[in-house]
């Protein structure tokens, strides 16, 4: 490969190294002075490079490579709580897990004692940890994570030994799950015995409860659980009932008494059926005398002696009735007082015998409290015990239910590649360094020796440019200009050096082309994918719709230099409405016009300026097609097969792409990529 296709840059320096070389002036004491300062620059500029450099690169790849491995487990620890057999209460019982649970599992992992057994069983598969502390060794390796939001635990190992790696991280797993088993039966295996404890226990203390009650109701006379079947309370209810109905009694017949000693409705005699009857016969002769009065005259009636018997008889009436009244009303007093006597009497009494009754049943509230108060305490024993079994019952039931679960979701795998360092990139950053500090140490160094100032400055001459391929080219062109600079302009050169350095369009270097299809959008990106493939912009004017396919990926060039050309994928969705048949042009305006040369630059003109490219007003079709002969050619492109891509160039621009081309055997067209990079990275 020549020192071109190395690096891009150099022709640019050997340029700018003619042009110098033609400002200074030919006498030979110039030209010995300007030798002797490019070689102290050299000097200075490889000491100091090399001085960097090779201690840079010794430190860089004498560093060891260190690989990690990476397993992923799921851990899900086993719920400590019972789960009741009926789903309500099942229900209350669960809990969600908290993230501490797994954090704590995770420091389960790392822990000493499980690095230790990871570590022997190291020693014992012939991959033995160096150093005295092989657990600290492990706990420097080995780091555990838990991902967020999940029961997912990711282990990373890091090391020299990729092997070592990866079995370190398959037997802490391992071990882990045999002793997250172990102690979870140890622990079972307690709680098992502990309910299975409690649960006798508290069988023993319900038979002894029970025995104390029935031994305190044979001591207390058959005492009823019940209290209305007490035959002292039996009869002292009795006995208050009957004292409120004597009460009452009494209080009726006080009212009474006092109601006839007051002369009321009871003294008047009115419930005695005697003076009733007296009364009706005496009202009887009444009515009998005041019939005759109608019927009579007064005078007949003192003569009559009738009527006279009739007054006789009612008069003595009348004396009967109030002997009566003054009769009865002295037995009805005489009868409510002994009525009230009576009540009194029997008020009395049932109180005297509820007095002597009351230390009877005081003794048998206290008797009957305190059994209530065993076969409470006992109620209380007997729920506690089922509980118990039950709790023995759903233990002994959901043991593997309760079983803490290690899945491995990725096992480690021995790494292939290592982790770091990054011997690449820390070389590039040491080169880097290097050329700095050379370049640094260049203008170190000539900040003390400048030269003195020229007496006369020389005359320049400034060569303008010509046309890409016009007569004034050469095939001997050394000037060419790198990818995303223009070419540089001679100064100082005789008239006879123009037709040799006239210089090429501009190489656009991927970025800028990649910026370029990104300012555009549409028409305009589907333009400029044209002319990135090597097309002229009078060929891109003259194509037809026929004579692209989108959906198959080719494009028919016509004309004098027809050929079959590969296209990007993403060129179909940019391809632009056309109006009319396969024969209408591809490339047309709103008016179904065929678009001109100039319409194609000032698209291209548009997407240089909006993706803000150095010189954007430089950039024109035929930059666009260098850009794309010079990226096949420096792949090694045969010049035979350079015709069926881009067209025949001229032979001074063959010549000018000579130099651009690696040194060996050419490749053909199939073993290169006729598309470059930028125009595939648009569709990625």
């Amino acid at each position: 490969m020549t020192a071109t296709a190395d690096n891009p840059t150099m022709p640019i320096l050997s340029s700018l190294r003619r042009s110098l070389e033609l400002d200074i002036t030919p006498d030979q004491d110039g030209v010995s002075q300007a030798r002797r300062i490019n070689q102290r620059r050299i000097r200075v500029f490889a000491t100091v490079f090399l001085l960097v450099l090779l201690p840079g690169l010794l430190w860089n790849f004498l560093r060891p490579a260190e690989y990690r491995a990476t397993t992923r487990v799921q851990i899900s620890p086993g719920s400590t709580e019972l789960r009741p057999a009926t789903p309500a209460v099942q229900v209350q019982a669960e809990r969600p897990r908290t993230a501490s649970e797994l954090l704590t599992q995770v420091q389960v992992l790392t822990s000493r004692p499980l690095l230790e057994k990871v570590a022997a069983a190291l020693g014992t598969a012939g991959m033995p940890l160096p150093g005295a502390d092989a657990a600290a060794r492990l706990r420097e390796m080995i780091s555990a994570e838990a991902v967020e939001g999940t029961e997912v635990v990711e282990l990373q190992a890091t090391g020299t030994q990729p092997e070592q790696l990866a079995a370190a991280l398959n037997k802490l797993v391992d071990i882990y799950r045999e002793d997250m088993k172990a102690s979870y039966g140890a622990v079972a295996g307690e709680s098992l015995a502990q309910a299975r404890q409690e649960a006798e226990r508290l069988a023993a203390t319900v038979q002894a409860r029970r025995q104390r009650v029935e031994a305190f109701r044979n001591a207390s006379g058959g005492l009823s659980p019940e209290r209305d079947e007490n035959e002292a309370v039996a009869r002292v209810k009795g006995l208050t009932a009957s004292l409120n109905a004597a009460t009452e009694k009494a209080a009726v017949a006080e009212a009474r008494l006092k109601a006839l000693k007051a002369g009321g409705k009871g003294a008047t005699g009115a419930e005695d059926p005697t003076l009733a009857n007296m009364e009706a016969r005496a009202s009887q002769l009444a009515e009998e005398i005041r019939q005759m009065e109608r019927t009579y005259t007064p005078e007949f009636m003192r003569m009559d002696p009738r009527a006279k018997q009739l007054q006789t008889r009612f008069a003595e009436m009348e004396r009967q009735i109030e002997a009566q009244r003054v009769t009865s009303r002295e037995n009805t007093l005489q009868a409510a007082q002994d009525d009230y006597a009576g009540a009194r009497a029997t008020v009395d009494r049932l109180q005297a015998e509820i007095r002597s009754q009351r230390g009877a049943v005081q003794d048998f509230s206290q008797r009957f409290t305190q059994a209530k108060t065993l076969e409470d305490d006992l109620a209380q024993i007997e729920r506690a015990s089922r509980e118990a079994q039950e709790r023995l019952a759903r233990l002994e039931a959901s043991e593997k239910s309760r079983l803490p679960a290690l899945s491995l979701v990725e096992a480690a795998g021995v790494p292939l590649k290592p982790f770091r360092p990054d011997y690449m990139l820390d070389g590039l950053i040491v080169l880097g360094v290097a050329f700095s500090l050379g370049l640094l140490a260049i203008w170190f160094v000539e900040l003390f020796n400048r030269p003195p100032q020229a007496a006369a400055q020389a005359s320049t001459t400034v060569i303008m440019p010509q046309p890409w391929g016009g007569p004034a080219a050469a095939p001997g062109m050394a000037g060419l200009a790198a990818p995303g600079q223009d070419a540089p302009v001679l100064a100082g050169a005789a008239p006879g050096l123009l037709a040799a350095h006239a210089r090429p369009p501009r190489e656009l270097s991927q970025e800028e082309v990649v910026d370029l299809l990104a300012a555009s959008s549409g028409e305009g990106r589907f333009v400029l994918g044209l002319l990135l493939m090597g097309l002229t912009a009078e060929e891109a004017v003259a194509l037809s719709q026929g004579d692209f396919s989108g959906a198959d990926g080719w494009l028919r060039v016509g004309g004098a230099a027809q050929r079959r050309l590969e296209t990007p994928a993403w060129m179909a969705g940019c391809r632009p409405s056309a109006i009319g048949g396969s024969d209408a042009p591809l490339l047309q305006d709103a008016a179904g016009a065929r678009l001109q040369p100039a319409d194609i630059q000032s698209m291209l003109a548009c997407a240089a300026f909006d993706a803000g490219l150095s010189s954007a007003g430089s950039i024109d079709a035929e930059v666009l097609r260098h850009t794309c002969i010079a990226w096949l050619v420096r792949q090694g492109l045969r010049f035979a097969e350079l015709g069926g891509l881009v067209g025949r160039p001229s032979p001074e621009a063959l010549a000018i792409y000579a130099s651009l081309a690696p040194e060996g055997a050419k490749l053909p067209a199939t073993e290169i990529d006729p598309l470059m990079p930028a125009l595939r990275a648009m569709g990625a």
